[in-house]
Order: structure tokens, then sequence, then C-alpha cells
């Protein structure tokens, strides 16, 4: 099911290949693993491709002020502010309930600031046999209980 992301709001995506390297899709080589690919690189028919792929996972990097401010981005640095203060940085997920741990720490990992659609925490998670790897659709009620989960440690923390 296409996910009908918008090529002019995003940075860059982010695809996860679960194939051996050599696999293409939209016309771009996909080496097993993260690759980091800029928007500017792409046609909205190759997004539409890429996400479309079963084999491919794809999560995005929206362009907002601060990648439109550093044009120059690279893999590590993605356009961040590398002195701005991380989010949830005292945050300290072993304390959640071990069913919505995944969940806070992509949300951590993603830095959000505001509550995601069901979407963006999507995850990956080991199969049942070596090598197998499941796509994991968050519910509506685990994204709910994760963000308010992680919004009160945060709270908790800032008052310490």
């Amino acid at each position: 099911m296409a996910k009908n992301l918008k090529l002019t709001a995003l940075a860059s995506i982010v695809v996860h290949c679960t194939q051996p390297t050599g696999y293409r899709r939209g016309g771009i080589a996909h080496p097993s693993g993260k690759n980091t690919i800029a928007a500017i690189e792409l046609t909205q028919q190759q997004l539409e491709a890429i996400e479309n792929d079963p084999r491919l996972s794809v999560q995005v990097v929206p362009l907002d002020a601060s990648t439109a401010q550093n044009p120059q981005l690279d893999a590590d640095n993605m356009g961040a502010n590398l002195d701005a203060p991380k989010l949830y940085a005292q945050v300290d997920t072993t304390q959640a309930p071990i069913e919505l741990q995944p969940v806070i720490a992509l949300m951590i990992d993603a830095q959000m600031e505001i509550k995601p659609v069901v979407e963006q925490v999507a995850y990956e998670a080991p199969g049942e046999n070596e090598g197998d790897v499941i796509k994991v659709k968050v519910p509506a009620l685990t994204r709910d209980l994760a963000w308010q989960w992680l919004q009160e440690a945060a709270k908790a923390d800032e008052g310490e």
C-alpha cells in the first residue's frame, strides 16, 4: 500500500534493504542495510517505487528549518544542529512496559517533538527463522500509550 509521500516535503529518505547488495528499485542500487538518499536525487516516481517495495523499509527525514539551512547533508549529520540538546536524553526506557519499549525507543531515536502518526512508529523485528525480518505495524492505542509514557518520563526528568 502506498504511503503517498511527497518529495517536496522531504530532506531525504533512509532505506533499509533486506535483500543482498545489488538489489535495485527505482533505478537505484540499494546495498543491504541502511542507505540514505537525499530527496534532491529522487523523482516522485522513484520514491513511489521504493516506498511500495515490500523488500525495502523507508523512513523519512522531513524538510524543516534545520535541513533547509544546511543543504550539505551527510549520513551522520542530516542537517541537525549538533549543539542543540537531545530530546529525552535522560529518559530511561528500561522502566517502560516491555511492549512499549520498541516504540518509545523509535520515538526517542527520531527525536519526535509531536505525537507521530502510526506509520511513523512501524518497525522491523527479527522473525521466527534466522535472517527473517517482520514488519510490525503499531496500533494507535500502543502509539498513544508509548507517547504518553515518554512525555510523562520526560517531564519527570525535567523536574529532577
